[in-house]
Order: C-alpha cells, then structure tokens, then sequence
C-alpha cells in the first residue's frame, strides 16, 4: 500500500492551480445539503454557545439527567460555505445531548438511538448526507448502524481528519527542524481508524515507529504491514502509555476516544511535537504551560474555502472547522452522497481521495494551533531558543 503523496504537499501549493476558477464560476446556494452532529466536550464552551452562564454550575449529577431526557435539536445553520469550483452550500448544526462519560457508559442502544433521532431532523431539513463528531462518531460500529437506522449516507470524518494531522505534523516537523527520515514517532491509538492510518503514512517518512493501543492483536497486525511496506523500518508496540515508550520520541500523535489525560507531559523528550487529536484532549492546558521546551498542538483543524460561519460557538474562532466536519462539506459540495469513513478501516486510498477534494474545493490546514489558540512564530522560535539554551547549558 503505497502512501499518499497529497498529504505531503504544502496547503497553498494545493489550491494554487484551482483559485482562477472560484473567480470565473457562480452558482445558486442549496439549503441544508448536510448536516453534522455534535454533542459537548465542554460545559463551559456549551453555556458561552446556549448563553446559559449559571450552566457549568448545574450539579454534574443533575446535568446528566438533563440531557438524557433532552432530545436532540438543530442549534443553528452553517452558512458561508464556498469551493473554488463555485458552488455553495449550506448545512445544519444539529445538537446531541450527551456528555463523552455518557455515549461511552450508557446502554449503548439508548445513545444509538438519540443519534438516529438527530439525524432523523436533519434528514427532515433535507440533508442528503449525514456527519458524526467527537464521541458520536464511534458509536453503532462507528456509524454503520447509525447509516442504516437512518437509510441515508453517513461520515464520520475520519479520512480527512487522518490527513490534516498529518499535514499539521509535517508543518509542525518543518518549523521545529525535525528530519522526518531520522525520526521517532509514537501513535497513541494507533489501531483506530484515524490512527492507523496516519501509522501507515507516516511510517514511509521516518525510521522508527511505536504503536500504541490496548488490543496487542491488533497491534501485531499493524505492525506487520507497516514493516512489510517498509523493511527499513524499525516498529515497536506497547499496550501501556510508560515513560519507556515515549520519552525519546520526536513527534507523538494521541488519537483516541479516552476522554481523560494520557500523558506524563514531564517525561517528553526536549523539542519533541505533540499533536493531540483528541476530543476532549488528552493534555490539558495546565500540561501545555509546564513545558516551554515542546511544542504541543491540536489536530484536524480546517481552513475552509470562503467566509463558513457555524452560527453555534464550539470552541475555534471564526471560519474554522474539525476535519471531521470538514469532511462532511467537502462530500456535500462534490455531491458525493456516500458512507465514505464509516467502520473504522480508513484506508490510505481514502485519505488521498479526500485530501484531493479539499485541495479541488480550497479547503486547507489552518495555522497551527494550541487549544484552539493560533501558534506564532513568535512563540515557535521562544520553544527553539528554549531548547537551544538548554543543550547548551547541558
């Protein structure tokens, strides 16, 4: 399985040739081509987007109940969203109420069931294709079941998603002066589906990868056809997340559906990248600022092509979305109504296929961010004269 040269290309070398046509084609805009489910991650995101204040202060215990009896609800309409073809489009914001301890520990038909019902409203509102983010998108054998209830096409986002990590490790690598080729890697959740596909691609690139997830079976399997892509290739795996495993590795990518903090920030090699695609994220904002000597940041946020405006606040500034959301656009303005990341084996074909799309339509990896903060370069040259006093002083 050959790797998937698009991912590697920078974002402005992949619109480039298609910027002459947004200016010389206009069409009509169609309401609620898609929709996209999304349920809180942060109470306090939640109350600023609901202007419910006193929310973050309702008894966590009372909370829960609330929103298992709440049913789902459209929260607003996407506006805004352009390709460079041309084409708008519209979409529907379509709230879950569930909390992540609550789509991993209840019934698992109650919460299948809650996720059908909204998308039951956006199929009302005339989405021709569904999008599942954060939790949602793992349940009901992350989506097909979801697919099926609803006889309608569903994405979970996981293609694009593995694609812009990819691309804000690379930039990432770029700006800290990582080698790639002689660089060790570590995935923490590796055999998921975004995970094991940014194992796949990545390995192409670097000499030394660990592969991190609970099930070893599955572990053994990836191992074995990454090392049998490229023999060069040193792959080691671990069930557990240990000092031992991670503290030599220049990039470490967390992508996994634990909703608590994972890593021991302390024990992270000096001038190491963290990319931490989690949502919520497996390092804390309290983690991030210990560390002036790493550079920490988010995975799978998208620059869409035009002015998109979610009307609902989640937690990035304006005209930004996930990759999972992104996706779920980019398979609207195609009008490639299809269950194309769905079932957790994201293939690397997959990946290219839409990171093609993002570049047709003008989708892009947004400036690095850090809790949803932009990165400077200003602060990105602070992290490398941090390390450099500290080599020195050593």
């Amino acid at each position: 399985m050959k790797s998937p040269a698009v991912v590697l290309e920078r974002p402005s070398e992949r619109v480039a040739a298609n910027k002459k046509i947004a200016s010389e084609t206009t069409s009509q805009v169609s309401k609620s081509e898609f929709a996209f489910v999304i349920h809180t991650t942060d109470i306090k995101l939640l109350s600023i987007a609901l202007n419910i204040p006193l929310l973050p202060y309702v008894p966590h215990s009372l909370l829960k109940k609330i929103f298992e009896w709440l049913p789902p609800f459209k929260c607003s309409n996407i506006t805004g969203i352009t390709s460079l073809t041309g084409r708008r489009i519209e979409g529907d914001l379509i709230f879950c109420p569930l909390l992540p301890e609550q789509i991993i520990n209840l019934e698992q038909g109650f919460v299948l069931k809650k996720i059908i019902k909204a998308g039951e409203i956006a199929k009302k509102n005339g989405a021709k294709i569904l999008g599942l983010g954060a939790y949602t998108a793992q349940v009901g054998k992350r989506g097909v079941l979801v697919a099926k209830g609803l006889n309608m096409p569903v994405t979970t986002g996981s293609s694009y998603t593995a694609a812009v990590t990819l691309d804000a490790i690379f930039e990432a690598a770029r700006k800290m002066h990582i080698k790639l080729p002689e660089s060790k890697v570590a995935i923490i959740g590796a055999t998921g589906g975004i995970g094991k596909a940014c194992s796949q691609i990545i390995a192409s690139h670097i000499h030394h990868i660990t592969l991190i997830a609970r099930n070893q079976e599955r572990l053994n399997n990836l191992a074995k056809s990454i090392y049998e892509e490229n023999r060069s290739i040193t792959v080691e795996t671990a069930t557990n997340i240990s000092e031992k495993n991670i503290s030599d590795c220049d990039i470490i990518i967390i992508v996994t559906n634990d909703p608590t903090l994972l890593i021991n920030i302390k024990s992270l090699k000096i001038g190491a990248v963290v990319c931490d695609v989690s949502q919520p994220p497996n390092i804390s904002k309290q983690d991030r600022e210990l560390r002036k000597d790493i550079l920490a940041i988010d995975g799978g946020i998208v620059k869409p092509y035009g002015d998109v405006d979610f009307n609902f606040y989640f937690g990035l500034p304006s005209g930004l979305a996930f990759a999972c959301m992104a996706e779920t656009m980019l398979l609207a303005l195609e009008e490639k109504y299809e269950s194309f990341s769905i079932g957790g084996n994201i293939s690397t074909d997959k990946v290219m296929e839409i990171s093609q799309l993002a570049a047709k339509h003008g989708f892009v990896l947004a400036e690095l961010k850090s809790l949803g903060k932009p990165v400077l370069t200003e602060e990105i040259a602070s992290v490398i004269k941090y390390i450099q006093a500290t080599y020195s002083y050593a």
